[in-house]
């Protein structure tokens, strides 16, 4: 198994940077042997650290990660002790007046059923400021839509990132009263129905609450059934936990 794996670009966790929103524009997770916190082939990801335009980044997050062997205050120091090693690396690289962050994740976090040797790892999220909001969404009567809004993992929690495609969404049912909308909510990994209705929900009442009138709307789970992608890295994970729409009108 390589020890390195390079994650697609994608609107990931959240972040901010002056008021502005920041987006994921890289990502590269690290892993590490059992209980040990020397980077494997450290040298490969100095050399794809080194291919990302420094200019352009203004923040790298560092989310650490171990296996759920030994105690939970053990893979805190652990987790910590992985994300100092990898923060290291970055200021020997181009990124050293990078801003740099960390969240210590350890056992707690990661993928809930995989081998051991995927959850001893910190992942190195690169983030660049948001673009300037675009034009609306586009969609079809009738055909669902993916909305670019994403969730936190296990949260009905929205994502920074969500919240200017929420502002669209809702300039859309409010300009056009005559429109309505079925929600429909995803989850990634395991079948949570229940969260995937939540999520839903989540968006109706983030609409509701800025003036859309609940009868229009219509807020359904479909648990894990419908993913975009396959849940094998937490980027794919992110883009599976999401809220879709259709919108349509009512037939005489």
């Amino acid at each position: 198994m390589k020890s390195i794996i390079l994650l697609p670009i994608l609107l990931f966790l959240p972040a901010f940077c002056q008021g502005q929103a920041e987006v994921l524009k890289d990502s590269i997770s690290a892993f590490f042997g059992y209980n040990q916190s020397e980077i494997l082939d450290g040298d490969y990801i100095l050399s794809q650290l080194e291919k990302i335009e420094a200019s352009s980044v203004s923040l790298v997050k560092l989310v650490g990660y171990t296996d759920s062997t030994g105690s939970l205050k053990r893979n805190m120091e652990l987790a910590a002790d992985r994300m100092q090693s990898v923060e290291f690396l970055l200021k020997s690289a181009s990124m050293n007046h990078v801003k740099i962050e960390t969240v210590n994740a350890n056992e707690t976090s990661g993928y809930r059923i995989a081998p051991d040797e995927l959850n001893r790892r910190v992942d190195v999220l690169v983030y660049i400021k948001a673009p300037v909001a675009g034009s609306a969404i586009r969609f079809e009567l009738n055909k669902p839509v993916n909305l670019n809004i994403n969730f936190v993992g296990g949260k009905a929690d929205f994502l920074t990132s969500s919240f200017p495609n929420l502002e669209k969404l809702k300039t859309i049912m409010l300009e056009d009263t005559t429109l309505l909308v079925k929600l429909h909510g995803h989850v990634c990994c395991d079948n949570d129905m229940p969260l995937s209705v939540k999520r839903a929900e989540a968006v109706m009442e983030y609409l509701i609450s800025n003036g859309v009138n609940k009868n229009r709307m219509r807020a359904e789970g479909f648990s894990n059934s419908m993913e975009l992608v396959p849940d094998d890295s937490e980027v794919h994970m992110s883009m599976n936990r999401r809220v879709e729409a259709i919108f349509y009108r009512k037939t005489e």
